[in-house]
């Protein structure tokens, strides 16, 4: 048996990591987690044991790097998993369990060591791996920096939540919704979301905004009761989910799905309790009488709660004429100062007119949509003047993408592009809008693999994938490196450099309908551009330390 290091370009589906013989001192900011990945190879099938020591002034985690199944294409047909071929792929990291005997039937097991330090210093510790007779160890060194990890600052991260998924594979029944043992492990989601500097809230005002297209059904977290000629509104759901997430730190921003939900349906309890569905065709006058009364009691329930000034109506990738019903309707719906709700989108803002960009406070942009860097950069910096914010977001069809077979790396892409053309935050579904059961198959019938979710359930707490943590990985880098341009952008010239000449990658598609590196050579340059952004980096925060020391 023998511990080897490994760098996560090494992962590919049944292939055992390469050797890194001599690892390098990795450099942490305090309170910043930082990864190490190893391997236990040429194990026999007797027990084994696994230990860390050491790592003062330290917080020091133990996962192991686990593998799902899921398909390697895109589906075409609703509710039906795509033909296309299978494959393994490293993602979900399980706590492990140090000083028991664990058996194994593999010759080699995949690992990952995460330290957080907590006091500057160069901190040394070891890894001892223990089967049978035979005993290994490697010695590591982490060096923590005088310097504190920039929190809550952009760019911003939302990931939508998806607590019914929670509720459904942990099966807690409907009596039981939000009750004190969903929310604790809803929390267990948010927690990682929370860590990663989510600031967002996403819920639902109307039952399966986006049509169900996940594995579960997302009811409205508000419910509409006929009431002679009126609909009341009950907020008690909307009400926990929202003083949950408030709770755990998520506290900018609270998107509500949505006014304008797809296929125009609408779901309410008639005086009978019978769930009733109907469809009210944009501003047609029932769906104009049902929205005032919505937004009357909306706006007077958010007042009360103490939440208006961070609620914003969110809508998703729906046509210009249908928002512009939208904007009009809360115009006429102010609170008792004058203000009103806020607007959310997501949409493709070439096709639309910059009149009525400009009414819509939080707007994303879909990845492939992004235009000429230099103009799309001037364009967020006048919307920041204006008090408007600009994300971008990564989804479906993609590519660097955040699927499971994405490479790791693609993770970190898609944030350093956020910075690099300017955008204030950056936006993905989904955090946990788990299929059937993800630790054995990822596969959806529709998106590509991985693409509802970046964190697994687990039997002792949600769990975070390789992709959520190079994620958040990047979203470190990216605040160090916007913290130092700030203080001393001289330092950090050329990772400026580089973020000014970024380069959109091409991708092509496979032939079973997934997004995929157009050649070895672009997936080569990808890994590249990231390591050199973060030796770049950490050279001028090199450089940072020593003229603060002067």
């Amino acid at each position: 048996m023998k511990i080897n290091w490994f760098a996560l370009n090494e992962i590919k589906p049944f292939d055992k990591p390469e050797e890194e013989k001599t690892p390098k001192i990795k450099e942490g900011w305090l309170n910043e987690a930082k990864d190490y990945y190893f391997s236990l190879d040429d194990m026999t099938e007797e027990p084994y044991r696994l230990t860390v020591t050491g790592f003062t002034d330290c917080e020091v985690e133990l996962y192991q790097l686990n593998s799902t199944q899921a398909h390697i294409g895109r589906g075409v047909t609703w509710g039906e998993i795509p033909q296309a071929p299978e494959a393994s792929f490293y993602d979900f990291l399980q706590p492990f369990v140090t000083q028991e005997e664990l058996p194994t039937s593999s010759s080699y097991q995949l690992f990952c060591l995460r330290l957080t330090g907590t006091a500057p210093g160069k901190w040394q510790g070891e890894i001892r791996a223990t089967q049978g007779k035979i005993s290994v160890s490697k010695t590591l060194t982490f060096e923590v920096l005088p310097l504190l990890l920039p929190t809550q600052t952009a760019p911003t991260l939302e990931l939508w939540q998806y607590p019914f998924a929670v509720a459904r594979y942990y099966q807690i029944e409907p009596k039981d919704y939000f009750s004190k043992a969903h929310c604790e492990r809803i929390a267990e989601s948010l927690a990682h979301y929370a860590e990663a500097g989510g600031d967002t809230i996403v819920t639902t005002i109307v039952n399966d905004p986006w049509n169900h297209q996940t594995y579960d059904a997302y009811p409205s977290l508000v419910t509409w009761q006929q009431s002679g000629e009126k609909m009341t509104f009950d907020f008690t759901w909307i009400d926990q989910y929202v003083a949950l997430c408030l709770a755990l730190g998520i506290n900018q921003k609270i998107k509500c799905f949505s006014m304008l939900p797809w296929e125009d349906k609408i779901y309410y309890f008639d005086e009978v309790d019978v769930l009733q569905e109907r469809i009210y065709p944009v501003n047609s006058p029932q769906w104009q009488e049902i929205w005032r009364d919505f937004l009357t009691a909306f706006v007077q329930h958010l007042e009360e709660k103490g939440w208006f000034d961070i609620t914003y109506i969110a809508i998703d990738e729906r046509p210009a004429e249908t928002l512009a019903s939208v904007l009009q309707l809360i115009k006429e719906h102010p609170n008792q100062e004058g203000n009103l709700l806020k607007v959310s989108c997501a949409l493709n803002y070439q096709s639309f007119d910059h009149t009525l960009l400009e009414q819509i406070a939080d707007l994303a942009i879909g990845q492939p949509h992004l235009s000429d860097q230099t103009v799309f950069r001037q364009w967020c910096e006048q919307r920041r003047t204006k008090g408007l914010a600009t994300s971008i977001y990564n989804c479906v069809g993609d590519y660097p993408a955040m699927f499971l077979y994405s490479h790791p790396l693609e993770s970190q892409w898609v944030i350093w592009n956020t910075v690099a053309y300017g955008a204030d935050g950056f936006l993905r579904w989904a955090l946990d809008a788990w299929v059937k059961d993800p630790l054995v198959n990822g596969s959806h019938w529709y998106w590509e693999s991985g693409d509802p979710f970046l964190l697994y359930p687990g039997t002792n707490g949600t769990m975070m994938s390789l992709r959520f943590q190079q994620m958040q990985q990047a979203l470190n880098d990216s605040r160090k490196y916007l913290f130092l341009q700030n203080k001393q952008p001289a330092l950090v010239s050329e990772v400026t450099r580089l973020l000014d000449g970024w380069a959109q990658l091409s991708g092509k598609t496979n032939d079973y309908g997934a997004q995929v590196p157009f050649s070895e050579n672009e997936m080569l340059q990808l890994i590249q551009t990231i390591q050199q952004m973060h030796d770049l980096l950490e050279k001028g925060v090199r450089a940072y330390l020593k003229e603060s020391n002067k």
